[in-house]
């Protein structure tokens, strides 16, 4: 097996390649999709000799020759290209010595082109494709983007951008401060899933959206939209409910309403950047109750049936106190532990500024501390023969985080 530096094997050093660096643009990329590629939902963006703004489709997201999937993220500085030599040629990544290794392209499901008897397409109604994921989320406005602190600012984590109510909050008909989503949304939804299941194109269901204001407003929303998932797929994929924490007769409330499993993301372990970074969460939820509520889902779900996702980074910028990469990598091992001994699978995706955010764009976290701290996660997964589950993420949809091509390279597999 090809390694290079600290165990790493060499498609995962490609895919973190992809992830960090990204590809500048070429033409290769607007043919992809031309030839069946997944469009990206942001298409990339130039001015013409006019300085008019021109929009081209490009795809989705890379496929590695192992199978394992990375987004497709356009940086015209990187010295990363995709090429091929002419029509009917594979793809291949290159720099500017030649080719480094094959590459290709998601292929658009089937089911992409179908609308809703009311002429929605599955966007419109709250449904993304995500490799072999579907994404479900109906009422993204977040109501901590709306709420206030008494100094004035907005409850909202430090990192999102997310959550503001817009145009697409609109389409979705969900109101600000409604916390239940509408029959119509509901019903969409069904029609969607249903075409998409009948597909086969897909293996699993996450149910996500804005957060409320305490767990039981996200229990009330989100019970109506796992079951409506529930009976659009019925025992055919899996459904994994995304909701903030709730209390433990919640979480059975999930199950009984077709949930499979549960992902609470707490973000952070570190509970002064709990605090800092958090604000929304850390005022109507709390990291202790958190915590409850991620071992109480576990008395439901059963051991192995519960995630949470993490933001590696966040700990050692403001607003957070701020710590050196030691002592965050130091934070998270101790989190990652207390969660797989305790039956619930951690997950970690990079700090990635974006507009909008309390960080510049030049502050995510480096791709060697990254590489470096799941590395230590899965040797602490590999000690409790800990797979990350298929019900959670899998090769076909992971495209922002390196745990299961790690579990595959690595050979810890379930």
């Amino acid at each position: 097996m090809q390694t290079i530096g600290c165990d790493i094997p060499g498609t995962v050093w490609w895919k973190t390649e992809l992830m960090f660096r990204g590809v500048r643009y070429t033409p290769e990329l607007a043919v992809a999709v031309s030839e069946g590629a997944a469009e990206n939902y942001w298409p990339y963006t130039k001015r013409d000799a006019a300085s008019h703004l021109v929009q081209i489709p490009i795809p989705h997201l890379f496929r590695l020759e192992n199978g394992s999937v990375a987004r497709v993220r356009v940086d015209d500085t990187s010295d990363l290209a995709v090429r091929r030599a002419q029509r009917g040629d594979g793809f291949a990544l290159c720099d500017g010595d030649g080719p480094l290794c094959p590459i290709d392209f998601v292929q658009a499901h089937s089911w992409q082109s179908f609308r809703t008897s009311d002429g929605f397409s599955h966007y419109e109604a709250g449904v993304e494709r995500l490799g072999d994921m579907l994404v479900v989320n109906v009422a993204p406005g977040c109501e901590y983007h709306r709420t206030k602190n008494d100094a004035g600012e907005s409850l909202k984590c430090a990192f999102c951008a997310y959550g503001r109510f817009g145009s697409r909050s609109i389409v979705l008909g969900q109101v600000p401060g409604q916390v239940s989503p509408g029959a119509m949304a509901l019903r969409r939804l069904e029609e969607v899933l249903g075409a998409a299941a009948d597909a086969g194109e897909a293996r699993h269901v996450y149910v996500t959206g804005g957060s409320l204001l305490g767990p039981e407003e996200e229990a009330e929303r989100y019970l109506p939209v796992v079951a409506a998932c529930r009976r659009a797929v019925s025992g055919r994929l899996t459904v994994t409910c995304g909701s903030g924490a709730v209390d433990k007769v919640h979480s059975r409330r999930f199950k009984d309403a077709g949930a499979d499993s549960c992902c609470y993301n707490m973000e952070t372990w570190d509970a002064a950047t709990f605090d800092a970074v958090l604000p929304g969460k850390a005022r109507y939820v709390g990291r202790e109750r958190w915590i409850e509520g991620l071992l109480g889902a576990v008395e439901v779900f059963g051991w192995g049936r519960v995630a949470s996702a993490f933001v590696a980074g966040i700990e050692m910028l403001p607003p957070a106190p701020g710590m050196e990469a030691g002592e965050m990598l130091d934070s998270i091992i101790e989190g990652a532990a207390f969660l797989l001994d305790h039956g619930i699978v951690p997950l970690y995706s990079p700090l990635w500024p974006v507009a909008g955010t309390a960080y510049r764009l030049d502050q995510g976290l480096q791709p060697e501390v990254y590489l470096e701290l799941e590395m230590e996660v899965f040797r602490l997964r590999q000690e409790r023969q800990f797979p990350v589950p298929a019900w959670l993420t899998c090769p076909g949809c992971s495209y922002m985080l390196l745990e299961v091509d790690l579990d595959r390279e690595l050979g810890l597999v379930g």
